[in-house]
């Protein structure tokens, strides 16, 4: 009967890919294999992640630092959709600890569906993001 629509095979399939792709996002929220570097001076907890390669910043997020139930989140008009962003930073990258609330930041870099490689996320910050990968310093 093919043209009636979609097959039971294809449905199945696309749940499928669905499921796959949050058994990836658990894995990778749970995964905690970048170093953190020192603490910030005000407590808040931020996301860091291990550079490897170059990274890219085709994008750019603008907004206003905020703590959010003690995570350092990245909150604007341009954002898409009500959840502010939690920015995770390259290890290297001096500017997580430089960064005060309150304050407006332009942030190069992107955001991924899921976050692949080695990364210190803390309890604190939403564990769903979403998340903005901030390109590494050069």
């Amino acid at each position: 009967m093919s043209g009636h629509g979609p097959s039971f095979g294809a449905a199945t399939t696309a749940h499928l890919a669905g499921f796959s792709v949050l058994v990836v996002i658990a894995a990778a929220v749970s995964s905690c294999g970048a170093s953190t570097p020192e603490p910030r001076e005000d407590g808040l907890a931020v996301a860091y992640y291990e550079p490897t390669g170059t990274g890219g910043d085709g994008a750019l997020l603008t907004g206003v630092v905020e703590d959010l139930d003690g995570c350092l989140v990245v909150q604007g008009d341009d954002i898409d959709g009500e959840e502010p962003y939690v920015p995770v930073f390259a290890t290297n990258d001096s500017t997580a600890r430089e960064i005060r609330q309150g304050t407006t930041v332009n942030l190069g870099g992107g955001a991924p569906r899921v976050f692949a490689g080695d990364w210190a996320y803390p309890d604190a910050c939403p564990a769903a993001g979403p998340y903005w990968v901030v390109a590494q310093p050069e």
